[in-house]
């Protein structure tokens, strides 16, 4: 009968820990490191900001001359470059969101910002590409 009462007091001195193992998903867990190196990093911030800087160009030119754009390349191609230019941006926003929350946590600025740019570029690209895939 010995093994199982103290079976029972080691049961009752650990602390309760969640379902899932939450513990060490709160604002008090440790920071693991960063995900990928530092050259990763910078070349898909560089992605990043490359490919944000060219949607608003091509938004600009939508813009002023819609009419004209549609002309020269069609409505069809116009589409494929605007999820073209979503997904750009999209990709580079999903691993940066996820370097970021190993680095932090969920709430920190980097992680809340790529995770909006990442959700804002997926829902504008997904029916651009599905239009001008099988349109």
């Amino acid at each position: 009968m010995e093994p199982a009462g103290s079976f029972l007091r080691m049961l009752l001195r650990r602390p309760p820990r969640p379902l899932l193992g939450g513990d060490e998903e709160g604002p008090e867990a440790r920071v693991r490191g960063p995900l990928f190196p530092r050259p990763v990093i910078h070349a898909l911030l560089a992605a990043f900001a490359g490919f944000s800087m060219l949607t608003f160009d091509w938004f600009g030119l939508l813009l002023l001359n819609s009419g004209g754009v549609f002309r020269q390349i069609g409505a069809l191609n116009a589409l494929r470059v605007t999820a073209v230019l979503m997904a750009g941006i999209a990709v580079p926003s999903v691993l940066l969101m996820v370097h970021y929350r190993r680095m932090y946590t969920y709430t920190s600025s980097e992680n809340v910002f790529f995770a909006i740019t990442f959700s804002l570029s997926f829902m504008m690209g997904l029916p651009c590409g599905l239009v001008g895939f099988f349109g």
